[in-house]
């Protein structure tokens, strides 16, 4: 072999040296594109969950907002009613008193001029001094009872607009349930539902504590009571798995305390996992 074929053969053989180097760092840096792909989903999925609750907090404040400032208009206006006709109260009884000591000064000025004795003056005086004592203190008696009215028509005023304001939710709110009572062909006897959680009901776990406690991210706002029954689902490759069941112990309006039911349990619960009513045909479906 002469010296350009050895030449040739060097050359081949960094070149098998160089690809098979390019090929371990290809291997090397390859990506998993479908599990990429899936935490991408999951987050999506949670963050188009905490949009969703966001906008049932804005709407359910703007709502509060809206009944509040009824309330306050409605209160407004009664209280500037109220308020005109004490105002109307005190200009006619500043003017009787304008008109009292008009009469006082006009007894005076005549006692005075008819030259009536000193004796007699003094007593009339004195008597028009007790009457004027008694007609203030019977005027301030008077302003206290009114007052003390006043206070007792706006008390009673708002509790009445308060009762109203609960009598229209009572009404709508029954309205509302017999509508559902009839849309789902059910019967207006709750001790036929007790034990049973309502349909459509989801969560999620929030919190996994020790011994079995989860805290959930739904409470008695979403019809839940002590003693339900939910099942914890998570979803893993577009399948839904049933990883076991709670049973709720402790509630409050937005969210649950439960413990896990042992003989129900087929994995760990995580925090994520959704919690809702579901049957195993429904998890083999999913």
């Amino acid at each position: 072999m002469n010296l350009i074929g050895k030449m040739f053969v060097i050359l081949i053989f960094a070149m098998c040296i160089m690809i098979m180097v390019f090929a371990v760092v290809i291997y090397a840096t390859h990506t998993n594109w479908k599990i990429r792909a899936d935490e991408l989903k999951k987050e999506n999925d949670d963050l188009v969950l905490k949009i969703d609750q966001f906008v049932k907090q804005r709407d359910d404040r703007e709502k509060k907002l809206y009944t509040e400032i009824t309330r306050k208009a409605t209160a407004i206006a009664t209280l500037q009613t109220k308020l005109n006709t004490v105002a109307d109260d005190n200009q006619k009884l500043t003017a009787q008193n304008d008109e009292l000591n008009k009469q006082k000064q006009q007894d005076i000025s005549s006692v005075i001029l008819s030259g009536q004795s000193m004796e007699k003056l003094r007593a009339e005086l004195e008597g028009y001094r007790k009457d004027f004592r008694e007609a203030q203190t019977k005027w301030a008696s008077l302003y206290s009872t009114l007052v003390s009215k006043i206070d007792e028509a706006h008390s009673l005023a708002m509790d009445l607009a308060a009762f109203k304001a609960v009598g229209i939710q009572l009404a709508k709110d029954y309205q509302d349930a017999v509508e559902v009572l009839k849309k789902h062909k059910l019967l207006p006897q709750p001790e036929l539902y007790l034990g049973t959680p309502p349909n459509g009901v989801h969560g999620l776990i929030t919190q996994v504590r020790p011994q079995g406690w989860v805290e959930i991210s739904i409470g008695s706002d979403s019809g839940l009571q002590k003693g339900h029954q939910l099942d914890v689902v998570r979803t893993l490759s577009g399948r839904s798995m049933l990883i076991g069941k709670i049973s709720i112990d402790s509630l409050q309006p937005d969210k649950a305390a439960a413990i896990i039911i042992p003989e129900f349990r087929r994995g760990i619960v995580q925090v994520g996992d959704r919690v809702e009513v579901v049957s195993m045909n429904e998890v083999t479906a999913r």
